[in-house]
């Protein structure tokens, strides 16, 4: 399954807008996989803006090419 991580303009997210792709067999597993490489910055708070399943993504903008802030894909996380 693939999760979307995205981020807003906050510039303690590791990126300003755009997203993160974990490919996982939960969310609960893309959770942790996304934590080992970006950390909590405050106890038990995922680093990003919103989590998406890729259901969810295929129905907003940002997957039909708008990106998110003028940002698309950074990485992906396996």
């Amino acid at each position: 399954m693939k999760f979307y991580f995205t981020f807003g303009t906050d510039k303690q997210f590791p990126y300003q807008g755009g997203w993160v792709k974990v490919v996982a067999n939960s969310r609960g597993e893309a959770c942790e996989k996304f934590r080992t490489r970006f950390p909590y910055r405050n106890y038990n708070t995922i680093n990003c803006a919103f989590i998406y399943s890729e259901d969810a993504f295929s129905k907003t903008i940002m997957a039909q090419g708008g990106g998110c802030l003028g940002e698309y894909c950074h990485e992906v996380i396996e």
